[in-house]
C-alpha cells in the first residue's frame, strides 16, 4: 500500500536524524522557553535518555510543575500557563488532582500500600465492581497489572492459553505497547520510527488494515466511511476463509487464530475512528470463525468517548476480554484485564504476575475514580463538551484549508492536516511547526498520526467552556499563521 510505503520512508528518514542534546537546547532557545525551564532542560538532557517521550513529542518540551484542579490548565516552572489538551495521554480524565482522590490516597496509605503476595478486600471490591460494569452478560474474572502494556501482554498470553492457537491478529496503526513483548503488535509511526530495528521476535502476528476513512487502505475510492468499512471487512473475511494465508489449518480447516487484538478507535495513530460498520463487522467475524475478541480500551475507556466504553457505541458487541489502564487510577500506575471467567481461568497458577499487581493503593484510587465517574455522570459530560468542541473545529475547517478532516466522539478528537485537500498530501512539517507554535502561545497538543500530521485531543473532562473557547481562538490564529508560512491556500 502506498500509505504504508510512505510510513517506511518516513521511518528511514527519521533514523538518520536522531536527537542530540545540543539540538534540544538549540530548539529551546529558538522557541523561547523560560529561564527555569532552560536550566532544568539542560540537566534533563544529561540525565534522561534522549528516547524519553517528552523529547519525542516536542522539539524542546516545557517543564510542567502543577495543574489546576477544576479546569484543563497546567503551569510550567516559569509560571507560564498552558491549556492542556492531552490529560497525560488521557490519564487524568476526571482532572489532574481531585481532592477526593487525594483523600482516598491518604486513607489507604495510612493502612497499607502494597502487599500483593496476599489478597485484600479493596482488591476484591474493585474486581467485583469491574465485572459488573464492563460489557458482557457472561460470568467474568479479572487479572491485575500495572501498565497498559502489561494488560495487553496478559490478554495475549491468556488468548493463546485458552485457545491453544498461536496467531494474534491486530490492526495496522494499532498501539498496544512498546515492551519487547508488545512491539510486534504495535505499528504506530512513533514506535516504529524510534524502535526499528529493535523489534520483538513474535512471528505469530498478522496485521489487517484498519478502515482509516480519510485514507481508506482497502478502497481509496470509497465514497463513505461505511463503504471503507465494508471493503476492509471483505478483505479480512477473505484472509480468514482461505488456508493459503496461514490462518487456517489446511488439514482440518480450523482456524489458527487465537484472537483479534484491536483498539476500537486508534489512539496513538491520532484518534482515528472507523465507520459504524467496522467494529460490529469485525466482532461478527470473530464469532463466525471462533476467534476471541480482545478490546484494548486503555485510552478509549472510562467515559472518554461519551460512553463508559467505546464498544458500547455498538449494541451487541461484547468483547471476550477487555484491557483497561491509564485513567482507571487517575495517574497511579494500574491496569486490569477483565474477561470471560473460563478464559481468564485458563492461565495456570503463577502463569502471570507482577510485583505490584493489585496493590492496595491503586485499587483504592481506582474505586474512587469509578465512583466519581458514575456520580458525576462524566460520560454525558464528555459527550456534551466533545460535541461543542468538534462542532467548533468543523467551523474552523470551513475557512482553514490546512484542516483536511475532523473526527471524534466525546472528548476523543482527531484533526488531520494537509497541504492540499484535493490530493490529501500530509502536512507533516506544518503540523510539527504548529505543535511548537501552539506551545509558545499557551496550548499543549499531542502530534500523532500515521504520517505525523494529526492532533489528538483528549483534554480532562474538567475543561471549562471559556477554556474551550480560548483553545479555538488560539487554534484559529496558529492555523492562519501556518497557512501563511507554508503557502497553503484553499480554492479561490
Amino acid at each position: 500500500m502506498a500509505c504504508n510505503m510512505k510510513i517506511l520512508e518516513t521511518i528511514n528518514s527519521k533514523l538518520k536524524h536522531r536527537l542530540s542534546k545540543e539540538k534540544i537546547i538549540e530548539n529551546a532557545v529558538k522557541w523561547g522557553l523560560g529561564p527555569k525551564t532552560m536550566e532544568i532542560l539542560k540537566r534533563a538532557v544529561n540525565v534522561e535518555g534522549l528516547g524519553a517521550m517528552p523529547f519525542t513529542m516536542y522539539d524542546a518540551p516545557p517543564i510542567i510543575e502543577r495543574a489546576l484542579e477544576d479546569d484543563a490548565i497546567v503551569y510550567d516552572v516559569d509560571g507560564r500557563e498552558y491549556i492542556d489538551t492531552m490529560a497525560g495521554f488521557a490519564v487524568s480524565n476526571i482532572g489532574h488532582h481531585r481532592r477526593e482522590i487525594l483523600e482516598a490516597i491518604v486513607d489507604q496509605f495510612s493502612k497499607i500500600v502494597q502487599y500483593s503476595e496476599m489478597l485484600s478486600e479493596v482488591r476484591i471490591k474493585l474486581g467485583e465492581k469491574l465485572v459488573s460494569i464492563t460489557p458482557g452478560s457472561f460470568p467474568k474474572k479479572v487479572y491485575y497489572g500495572v501498565t497498559g502494556t502489561d494488560a495487553n501482554e496478559i490478554a495475549i498470553k491468556t488468548a493463546r492459553s485458552y485457545t491453544g492457537r498461536p496467531i494474534i491478529i491486530t490492526q495496522w496503526g494499532d498501539y498496544h505497547g512498546r515492551s519487547i513483548g508488545t512491539i510486534p503488535f504495535t505499528t504506530s509511526f512513533s514506535t516504529w520510527s524510534q524502535n526499528y530495528p529493535i523489534m520483538g521476535a513474535d512471528l505469530n502476528v498478522v496485521r489487517i488494515p484498519f478502515p482509516y476513512c480519510y485514507r481508506c487502505p482497502c478502497n481509496p475510492k470509497a465514497d463513505s466511511c461505511d463503504e471503507c468499512d465494508e471493503s476492509c471487512l471483505e478483505f479480512v473475511d477473505y484472509m480468514l476463509s482461505h488456508s493459503y494465508y496461514g490462518l487456517r489449518d489446511p488439514s482440518t480447516g480450523e482456524t489458527n487464530v487465537a484472537g483479534f487484538l484491536v483498539e476500537p478507535y486508534q489512539s496513538a495513530a491520532g484518534y482515528i475512528l472507523p465507520g459504524d460498520k467496522w467494529i460490529p463487522g469485525l466482532y461478527k467475524l470473530s464469532r463466525e470463525y471462533d476467534i476471541l475478541y480482545l478490546a484494548d480500551e486503555i485510552q478509549t475507556g472510562w467515559a472518554r468517548t461519551g460512553k463508559l466504553w467505546a464498544v458500547e457505541h455498538y449494541p451487541g458487541v461484547e468483547p471476550d476480554v477487555i484491557m483497561i489502564s491509564k485513567s482507571i487510577a487517575n495517574g497511579l500506575p494500574f491496569s486490569v484485564v477483565v474477561g470471560k471467567a473460563e478464559i481468564v481461568d485458563s492461565l495456570g497458577p503463577g502463569a502471570h504476575t507482577t510485583t505490584f499487581a493489585g496493590y492496595m493503593l491503586g485499587c483504592a484510587v481506582a474505586l474512587k475514580t469509578i465512583e466519581i465517574i458514575e456520580k458525576e455522570n462524566l460520560a454525558s459530560v464528555a459527550r456534551v463538551k466533545g460535541e461543542k468542541l468538534i462542532n467548533a473545529l468543523k467551523d474552523l475547517m470551513e475557512h482553514h484549508p490546512i484542516i483536511g478532516y475532523v473526527e471524534g466522539r466525546g472528548l476523543y478528537i482527531g484533526i488531520e492536516f494537509v497541504k492540499d485537500r484535493m490530493t490529501k498530501k500530509p502536512a507533516t512539517e506544518e503540523t510539527k511547526w504548529m505543535t511548537m507554535r501552539l506551545m509558545q502561545k499557551g496550548v499543549l497538543v499531542k502530534r500523532a498520526g500515521y504520517l505525523g500530521n494529526r492532533f489528538a485531543l483528549s483534554p480532562p473532562f474538567t475543561i471549562k467552556e471559556d477554556t474551550m473557547n480560548r483553545l479555538i481562538e488560539v487554534f484559529d490564529e496558529v492555523f492562519s499563521e501556518a497557512e501563511d508560512k507554508f503557502s497553503i491556500k484553499g480554492k479561490d
